[in-house]
């Protein structure tokens, strides 16, 4: 192996690969012998991959500690893919007859991840997101799409609007810091401003159709079909302090706010009354402690129980 491949390979597995190193990987024989061999055997067409326009992507999963490669490959027209998994899994994605590279970048549970854009905006990631955008900017508009939880440290430029498009609403900014708490299958969502003005709309609510909220800083916007638009004031930086340490931290947060987070830390279901869980406020930073032994220490916390009632599914209730 090459000293520039047995580079480009190191700086893959310690997350630290530059774009044009990632795309430095179609050029690798033992690549592209892989995908050769696989082509004729890859199913036919996978969804994702032709909604999501993927040419390149990077995908990260915890969980798998095996020290091996595996490839995997799909079909769509004239796109293919191979991933490599070692630590962690990347996906690569080529497409010929394109020019744009898109890039996507998923974390796996108890893991966050940090990007830095073409135009110099910082994106941490929160446990369980994707995030999806492309090598290049290019037209009147900075575009990415989210699914999870990410806090943007966008680089200003008045000219070209950083819009974050997620399932539920879109969030049109020019240089700002802010969170967004947006995973396609919750049914609320949750946009907080830290610096500069951020413009929201919700984009699967047809009565709430060319609306636009805007925020202010230390300002969050709460969408759920069920309840609509609520703007509260908020202390952002201590909001989304889980940024600064790659940890989750809480301070004074509604148990509410920290359930929904614990699901996507731990990747399972937290049950509790929702009365219940916007009365009790707890402080607490998550380190490599079990889910179980947080609950624990809520539960000692304030009166309240909890069991396990199915596979990776807890229940919270007010201690009798």
């Amino acid at each position: 192996m090459d000293k520039n491949r047995d580079d480009i390979i190191r700086k893959l597995f310690e997350r630290s690969l530059e774009p044009k190193e990632r795309g430095e990987l179609n050029n690798y024989e033992f690549i592209n012998d892989a995908l050769r061999k696989q082509w004729e055997e890859a199913p036919a067409i996978v969804d994702s991959v032709r909604e999501e326009r993927i040419l390149h992507s990077v995908l990260k999963n915890v969980k798998r500690k095996t020290n091996y490669f595996t490839y995997s490959f799909y079909r769509y027209g004239i796109a293919v893919s191979v991933a490599i998994c070692m630590l962690l899994s990347a996906l690569l994605f080529v497409e010929s007859g394109r020019q744009e590279v898109i890039y996507v970048v998923n974390t796996g549970y108890q893991s966050m991840d940090s990007v830095k854009l073409a135009d110099g905006t910082k994106v941490m990631l929160g446990a369980g997101s994707k995030l999806t955008y492309p090598q290049k900017f290019s037209g009147s508009n900075r575009e990415v799409k989210l699914s999870g939880q990410a806090f943007f440290n966008v680089s200003p430029d008045k000219s070209h609007p950083f819009i974050v498009k997620t399932k539920k609403m879109d969030v049109t900014v020019m240089g700002t810091s802010f969170e967004i708490f947006s995973y396609d299958n919750d049914k609320e969502v949750e946009a907080v401003l830290l610096t500069g003005k951020v413009k929201v709309a919700i984009s699967d609510n047809k009565k709430l159709e060319g609306k636009i909220y805007t925020l202010a800083p230390n300002e969050k916007l709460t969408y759920s079909e069920e309840k609509g638009v609520n703007l509260t004031n908020i202390d952002a930086d201590a909001y989304s302090g889980w940024r600064k340490g790659k940890r989750m931290s809480f301070k004074n947060e509604t148990l509410q706010m920290i359930l929904n987070r614990l699901e996507k830390w731990y990747g399972q279901r937290i049950e509790c009354d929702p009365q219940l869980a916007e009365y009790y406020r707890f402080t607490f930073t998550v380190h490599s402690e079990p889910l179980a032994l947080i609950l624990n220490y809520i539960s000692h916390s304030a009166p309240l129980t909890y069991k396990m009632v199915g596979n990776n599914h807890y229940l919270i209730e007010l201690k009798h």
